[in-house]
């Protein structure tokens, strides 16, 4: 089952964020909640006793009282613990504090800090999340509870080509009291990553592009370290470019407005994380760039081309760029929970134009309905030849957000079992967490 990074390498910053609702976009999380987690972090993924002990006299506040060793062994036995993989950080607020979860790919383990302004004053252990079991006869009931507890958004269950569930649940619209329905339009994350691979194997199989080409067929002054750098090393994970590429001085790392050639200029004069084609990190900012060579090599703006040869031809009316009401009504869209509220509603509409901070691997919004029809008409014949239909048809978990409040989910698999969550209130992190492992193996359970 291959596995898109879409979100799990941001997970941390974007919850990090989610510490208090007082917390507005410019301010970011409170400095006292970003060093304790950064100092939990680096001690948790240290090897040494002096991490420990550094950790100890650097982040912690303990009562004159308490046996200095035994709290050693105490974090020395926490760290022993922790996965030796991490696939990503979750942090939720708790009445004394925060609470880390690290999610490894076998397994997680839930760290409880209590946290006040003058430090860490103790971690501790915590009992994870209660298990969530799901099977094509508890599907309603498994929803309805999550409802009753807090959770909102969208369900969609595919087993064997035939629709299990489908359904809005909760709120889209607390403050209207307007329900979620299987039409609400969400923000989607990182979501446009697909739509920006579509339009570079769109503009190979017309002849326009080479994915071999080196970037500097299409690109003047590309630096000597990026010179080898292929499209498809962009399309892949092997450029060496680092995930993100806003500044301190942006306002937000998502909503700062850069224009096309400004975002060029800063990915170009990145430093690279690895020489091109010889490592694997997935980068955001690799499809930014993609997204600049769809408009350099199309001649179109990226939204029209995507527009003209997929949206409407796929007929997927309810999809567009941040910033842009398209003739919808404020409340046909969903409300983000946040952390992080922009605008009122908190709604992509409200949220500016598209910078190029993210353009091509996010800024937009969609639904349901147009997300089945975006890849039933990639997957089908009608546009793509067999060996980029091929890329759109391989088993695929994808994990997309944003800290807005939004969360997209899906799984699919080519037997025709797939499934989507759209999430707009997620309610309890880790309680999402372990709903999405139990669609996953719901999915790989019935593909068998």
């Amino acid at each position: 089952m291959k596995l898109s990074h879409h979100l799990l390498l941001v997970v941390f910053i974007i919850l990090c964020i989610g510490i208090t609702n007082t917390i507005t976009a410019q301010e970011g999380p409170p400095e006292h909640v970003r060093k304790a987690i950064q100092s939990v972090e680096h001690m948790l993924k240290s090897e040494s006793d002096s991490a420990i002990e550094q950790f100890i006299d650097e982040s912690m506040v303990l009562p004159e009282m308490n046996d200095r060793s035994s709290v050693f062994d105490h974090l020395k036995n926490i760290r022993q613990q922790v996965p030796t993989r991490w696939n990503d950080i979750n942090v939720t607020p708790q009445p004394e504090g925060i609470q880390l979860s690290i999610v490894g790919y076998n397994d997680s383990i839930y760290i409880d800090i209590a946290l006040e302004e003058d430090g860490i004053h103790g971690l501790r252990l915590a009992d994870p999340p209660e298990p969530i079991t799901l099977s094509r006869n508890n599907l309603d009931e498994t929803f309805a509870k999550l409802e009753s507890e807090g959770m909102a958004g969208i369900a969609y269950v595919q087993l064997n080509g035939k629709v299990f569930l489908k359904k809005g649940f909760g709120m889209a619209n607390k403050q209207l009291e307007i329900p979620n329905t299987i039409s609400t339009i969400f923000g989607v994350g990182s979501r446009p990553i697909d739509f920006t691979k579509a339009a570079i194997y769109l503009l190979e199989q017309r002849g326009n592009l080479d994915q071999d080409n080196t970037i500097d067929h299409y690109l003047n002054n590309v630096p000597a370290d990026k010179a080898s750098m292929t499209l498809r090393h962009l399309m892949t994970g092997q450029s060496g470019l680092p995930d993100f590429f806003h500044t301190a001085e942006d306002w937000d790392p998502d909503l700062q407005w850069i224009d096309r050639e400004k975002a060029v200029n800063r990915l170009l004069n990145q430093q690279l994380l690895f020489e091109p084609g010889k490592d694997r990190q997935h980068s955001h900012g690799a499809f930014v760039l993609l997204a600049a060579l769809v408009e350099k090599i199309s001649g179109q703006s990226y939204f029209d081309f995507l527009y003209q040869n997929f949206f409407e031809p796929a007929e997927m009316n309810h999809t567009n760029e941040y910033g842009k009401i398209s003739g919808h009504k404020l409340t046909d869209f969903a409300v983000g929970a946040g952390p992080q509220k922009v605008g009122i509603p908190n709604i992509p509409p409200n949220w500016g134009p598209t910078s190029w901070l993210i353009k091509g691997s996010g800024g937009m919004y969609s639904n349901l309905d147009n997300l089945l029809k975006f890849y039933d008409y990639v997957r089908s014949d009608a546009l793509f030849e067999a060996k980029y239909r091929k890329q759109f048809k391989s088993p695929t978990v994808n994990l997309d957000g944003s800290v807005r409040g939004f969360e997209l989910f899906n799984i699919y698999h080519p037997s025709g079992n797939q499934a989507y969550i759209f999430l707009n209130d997620p309610n309890n992190t880790n309680q999402v967490r372990e709903l999405f492992k139990a669609m996953e193996r719901l999915i790989l359970k019935s593909e068998k």
